[in-house]
């Protein structure tokens, strides 16, 4: 079984699809039973998404602090 550091020092191959079938499976099936994991490598995907998506612009977008700001707001999770 991997472990969370395990976990972490390999979610960037996970997401670009650079582990083997088995270590894949191992890394799919800690993620099944660790919330904070699964947490960790859906921000590192939301991350490398927002770093590509930035990369490919011609032109950064420049909405502004309270436009942000707003747009932060919309995406904090309930409760916080």
């Amino acid at each position: 079984m991997l472990s969370c550091k395990d976990v972490a020092a390999r979610a960037s191959a996970l997401i670009d699809r650079e582990l083997s079938m088995r270590e894949a499976l191992q890394m799919r099936l800690h993620l099944i039973m660790c919330r904070g994991c699964r947490h960790f490598v859906r921000q590192v995907r939301l991350t490398d998404r927002l770093v590509a998506r930035v990369a490919n612009a011609d032109q950064p977008p420049d909405p502004g602090p309270e436009k942000l700001l707003a747009i932060l707001r919309d995406k904090r999770p309930p409760g916080r």
